[in-house]
């Protein structure tokens, strides 16, 4: 049984339907976002089989808190938002709507999101901002309306708040997908995808997402097809390296269940290789040498491949003269 940890957060109410999707018959387990990846490590030590799904940007606050975790992203999922100001959360940093990002006064008071303190601190360390920090859970730009802050990091989404608020956005801090995080395993390669999928078969688990396509065929075609128009689909080299590790799953699946394995699609394909090559290599490779004698004719070795494509040529050394038979 895997553990599933989803956010509770009303922004990231999308991630229990991925969980679903990905992950069917898995326990799950509501958290706010930003805890998600500590349930993770904490279910992983006592030996759950534990993943998650929260933003990228609050992953990546957990690991400036945590440098050593042992987890790492195991899908990403683009956010596309067609309403939002970047089409995607983003945090951001806000100033006042009719100044500039030029106009920031000496050690500015900038309220922050306390569940972005790491990430704004590295932005403001890059940028050799002195500031006055304030941590705050949530309301930031209230801060700014009534004179507490100079300055706000927040998520920006479609900016109707800070635009009520009297604020713009004077920098972009973090844009963030959605991802779902885990335990990787180092050196996984095809092969032990494959006999993963094997063992799955092998020893029937009502569980076991691999079962349910096994037991459903229809269900694992339909799969085979969806996962190779998003590959089709695919945006960019992150998002085509995803959905070719999902097309490459179910592709498994259906193969295994027939029984081919993979050294019979190696087999193939050394076969074919075999074919695109044709006539033998010393055909094309073979020397054409010539001896000259002093008054005499060029004598041409005999070539006892009867399939060269050299036609013979006697020489007349001396008029010069070539006759071709």
């Amino acid at each position: 049984m895997i553990v599933f940890i989803v956010p509770k957060n009303s922004g990231l109410e999308r991630c229990r339907k991925i969980a679903n999707k990905y992950y069917p018959n898995s326990k799950i387990i509501e958290v706010r976002g930003e805890d998600v990846p500590e349930f993770i490590e904490k279910f992983l030590n006592i030996g759950a089989n534990a993943v998650g799904i929260t933003g990228e940007d609050l992953f990546e606050e957990y690991k400036l808190r945590k440098t050593k975790t042992s987890l790492d992203v195991i899908k990403r999922l683009v956010w596309y938002n067609e309403n939002f100001i970047y089409k995607k959360p983003t945090l951001c940093l806000l100033g006042d709507k009719d100044k500039s990002k030029e106009s920031i006064p000496r050690n500015p008071r900038i309220c922050i999101n306390s569940k972005y303190k790491l990430l704004s601190e590295k932005f403001l360390k890059y940028k050799n901002i002195d500031y006055t920090p304030i941590y705050a859970n949530g309301s930031t730009e209230k801060y700014y309306t009534y004179g507490i802050a100079d300055l706000v990091i927040d998520i920006v989404c479609t900016g109707k708040s800070i635009e009520e608020s009297g604020l713009k956005v004077y920098d972009k801090i973090f844009e963030s997908d959605i991802i779902i995080i885990g335990r990787t395993i180092n050196d996984f390669k095809l092969n032990d995808l494959y006999d993963k999928i094997i063992k799955r078969i092998q020893n029937p688990d009502d569980n076991s997402y691999t079962q349910k396509l096994i037991k459903n065929p229809d269900l694992l075609k339909r799969k085979l097809i969806e996962e190779a128009a998003e590959v089709i689909t695919a945006k960019n080299n992150q998002e085509l390296i995803w959905e070719s590790a999902d097309l490459l799953y179910f592709l498994f699946v259906i193969i295994a269940k027939e029984g081919v394995t993979i050294e019979d699609i190696e087999k193939e394909n050394k076969r074919r290789n075999k074919k695109s090559i044709g006539l033998k290599p010393e055909v094309f490779f073979k020397p054409q040498i010539w001896i000259n004698r002093p008054k005499g004719r060029g004598i041409k070795p005999n070539l006892s491949n009867k399939e060269s494509l050299i036609n013979e040529e006697k020489f007349n050394i001396n008029n010069k003269e070539a006759v071709k038979k």
